[in-house]
C-alpha cells in the first residue's frame, strides 16, 4: 500500500530573516556611474555610425578588389597552364625531331646521303721517332724579317 504525504501550502505573509526583517524582493536602483559612462552625446553617435558605414564601405571596397585580383590571377593560371601544355608538346616533336632513326631516314631521302661503313683504323709502318725536340727555335732567316714584309705595308703612289 503506498502512502502519500501531503505537503503544507506557503503562507501569503512573507518570510522573515533572524533578525526579524521581511525577506520581500524588492527593485534594485541602476548604478548611476555605470549609466553615466555609457551615454553619448547626439553628436558622438552621429559621427560613430558614420564611422561605421565608412568602415563597411572599405570593406565593401577591399573585398571587391580582392575578387577582382582572384579573377586576374584565375585567368594567369589557365594561361600559365595551357603554355605548360604548349612547352610539353613543343619538346615531344624535339624529341622525334632529335631520333637517330627519323635524321638517318632524312638524310638518306632527302640529302641522298648514304650511310658510313665501318671505320678503318690506320697504323704507322714505323714508329714514332724518340729523340729529343730541341727548346730553342732555328733563327729566324732573312725571309721572314720585317725588312721584307716592310715594303708591302707601305703606301704606293
Amino acid at each position: 500500500m503506498a502512502i502519500a504525504r501531503v505537503a503544507p501550502l506557503p503562507s501569503g505573509r512573507p518570510a522573515r530573516d533572524r533578525d526579524g526583517r521581511d525577506r520581500h524582493l524588492r527593485v534594485v536602483p541602476p548604478n548611476r556611474r555605470a549609466r553615466a559612462a555609457l551615454r553619448l552625446s547626439p553628436r558622438a553617435g552621429v559621427m560613430l555610425t558614420i564611422l561605421l558605414f565608412v568602415a563597411l564601405f572599405g570593406v565593401a571596397v577591399s573585398h571587391a578588389l580582392l575578387i577582382e585580383g582572384q579573377a586576374k590571377v584565375d585567368d594567369l593560371d589557365q594561361q600559365v597552364a595551357a603554355e605548360q601544355a604548349r612547352y610539353e608538346e613543343l619538346r615531344r616533336d624535339v624529341a622525334e625531331l632529335e631520333a637517330p632513326q627519323r635524321i638517318l631516314g632524312e638524310a638518306t631521302r632527302t640529302l641522298r646521303m648514304v650511310p658510313a661503313g665501318d671505320p678503318v683504323w690506320l697504323s704507322p709502318d714505323e714508329p714514332a721517332p724518340t729523340g729529343e725536340m730541341p727548346d730553342d727555335p732555328p733563327p729566324e732567316s732573312p725571309d721572314t724579317s720585317a725588312a721584307r714584309v716592310k715594303r708591302y705595308l707601305e703606301p704606293t703612289g
